[in-house]
């Protein structure tokens, strides 16, 4: 028997969460086939199988939270499976469409008419197995929201995963579809009135032994009902079906459900213990202090609004590190370990919770590299798809609630970080200027720090010379300039290089 353990992906996780099982037990399984999707606070993984087989048992079930080293499942290998042979068997002849011919005295007209009765119900595939979709939580339920059926969803993230993007587009193509349909049911209905339905066809094979005069009756009593009535009621059928079998392939049954407790495991079991040692373990203190960004708003502006202000705060943070190393160092085995790389680490809030994705070396990007590598880690942690070099070793953590309108907060430091920023919302107030009000802009910015680590006074420097830099936009992107000269002599050397390789190609 094969044992399906659980891997150690990461060094700093040893709990992991059973997202999906992507086979059942009894199912038959190639070596590298996907055997389980498996989640941690930081990235979304999968588990293949490492051996031919048919799997025996699933001993974690989905939503269930694993160390490392348990057993997941076991497969019993591929020379085994004539053991189960006879099992198999059974279940074929079990499966086997009967051929003999009822007796329950039906005519063979009744009888034709009740098997085409049953033909939507068959076509409709709801008799068979549903197929397990790989879907993030957060995604299936946007799905359901906007009633896009998942089988019509064609993925175009890595792998053929399903996208936001992939469900909207779907979700605005369905609605754009609904008018047209209507119209042409409509049309379809005036060409042919006559046509009967399924619950006539069912009255008629009910009614057709009675008197003439019944069935003259029943047929008046069909016409005077809207001719489009069953339509909707086969429709509304259809999309409560559709809705069932999603239900089904991507929530867990009510009946498994005690309660609607959330549990602490997978992320969040992973968050609630990191959060707690680091409150338990350190000595937090917050400082706060207002940002006139005034010359760094219209100078934003000039920039593009693709810019945004986490990218602006990341750049100020970034320089104004690099003179303050006690800030930008890790607490280990009771020693301040300053880092040399500036390596800063940006909280996102993802349907799974609360994720860290990293950029190494961000004081050595302009603010259009920045912004670029935000757009970009901010889509992989939503997606569960941060590798590990971007989910882990920062070295000072950016964390905004500006979009919530939040000002001033406490941030909680990431472990083994000392400190961490958090960003609030840019708000209009006036000021008094040489005896004149004018409208100003102010940015609230709060820094919490390990005491051991920092103390007061050296955090409020920090944090001045960061305030400094954002209201100084020359000083702030001044090396920004030196940063695009560099790239572009890095480019011409790169062409150099090229054009050398060619003509030694020509030459040979």
């Amino acid at each position: 028997m094969i044992e399906v353990k659980l891997p150690k992906i990461r060094e700093d996780v040893n709990e992991s969460l059973v997202v999906i099982w992507f086979v059942s037990e009894g199912d038959a399984v190639k070596k590298g086939d996907p055997l389980l999707e498996i989640q941690t606070e930081k990235e979304v993984s999968e588990v293949e199988a490492e051996a031919s087989g048919t799997v025996n048992e699933i001993i974690y079930k989905r939503g269930e939270s694993a160390k490392v080293g348990e057993v997941l499942a076991t497969i019993n290998p591929a020379e085994n499976a004539h053991e189960t042979k006879p099992e198999e068997q059974k279940i074929v002849e079990n499966t086997e469409p009967e051929t003999q011919i009822p007796d329950d005295g039906q005519k063979p007209e009744e009888q034709k008419i009740t098997e085409d009765t049953e033909q939507p119900k068959e076509a409709s595939g709801q008799t068979g197995p549903a197929k397990t979709l790989r879907l993030a939580p957060g995604l299936r339920k946007l799905a359901r929201e906007l009633n896009v059926p998942l089988e019509s969803i064609a993925g175009t993230g890595r792998n053929g995963k399903i996208t936001e993007k992939d469900i909207r587009r779907v979700a605005g193509q369905t609605a754009a579809a609904e008018p047209a349909a209507k119209a042409e049911e409509l049309q379809q209905e005036e060409s042919a009135p006559e046509e009967s339905t399924t619950d006539q066809a069912i009255d008629e094979a009910q009614t057709k032994e009675a008197p003439e005069k019944e069935t003259t009756q029943k047929n008046t009593e069909n016409e005077e009902l809207p001719s489009e009535q069953p339509q909707e009621d086969l429709g509304q059928q259809e999309q409560a079906s559709l809705a069932e079998q999603a239900e089904a392939i991507l929530e867990p049954d009510e009946n498994d459900r005690e309660s609607d407790a959330v549990p602490f495991s997978g992320i969040r079991g992973v968050i609630a213990k990191r959060m707690t040692e680091s409150l338990q373990n350190s000595a937090q203190l917050t400082e706060t202090a207002w940002a006139d960004v005034t010359k760094l708003h219209s100078k934003k502006d000039a920039l593009g609004k693709e810019v945004g202000w986490t990218a602006v705060v990341a750049k100020a943070a970034a320089q104004a590190l690099g003179n303050h190393p006690l800030v930008n160092a890790h607490i280990k085995e009771g020693q301040i370990l300053p880092q040399e790389a500036i390596n800063l680490g940006f909280a996102i809030d993802t349907d799974r919770g609360l994720q860290v994705a990293v950029l190494q070396e961000a004081d050595k990007h302009s603010l259009g590299d920045l912004q670029k590598h935000l757009a970009d880690l901010a889509e992989k942690a939503r997606n569960g798809q941060l590798p590990n070099e971007q989910s882990s070793g920062s070295t000072f953590t950016i964390t905004t609630l500006g979009a919530y309108r939040i000002q001033f907060f406490t941030p909680i430091i990431n472990p083994p970080e000392t400190a961490i920023l958090g960003i609030g919302t840019i708000e209009t107030y006036l000021a008094l200027e040489g005896g004149k009000v004018q409208e100003r802009k102010r940015l609230p910015l709060s820094l919490t720090i390990d005491h051991r680590a920092i103390d007061g006074a050296p955090a409020a420097k920090f944090l001045g010379d960061l305030i400094g830099l954002l209201e100084k936009p020359k000083q702030l992107f001044k090396d920004d300039e030196v940063m695009e000269k560099e790239k572009k002599k890095a480019e011409k050397k790169k062409e150099k290089k090229k054009d050398k390789k060619k003509s030694k190609k020509k030459k040979s």
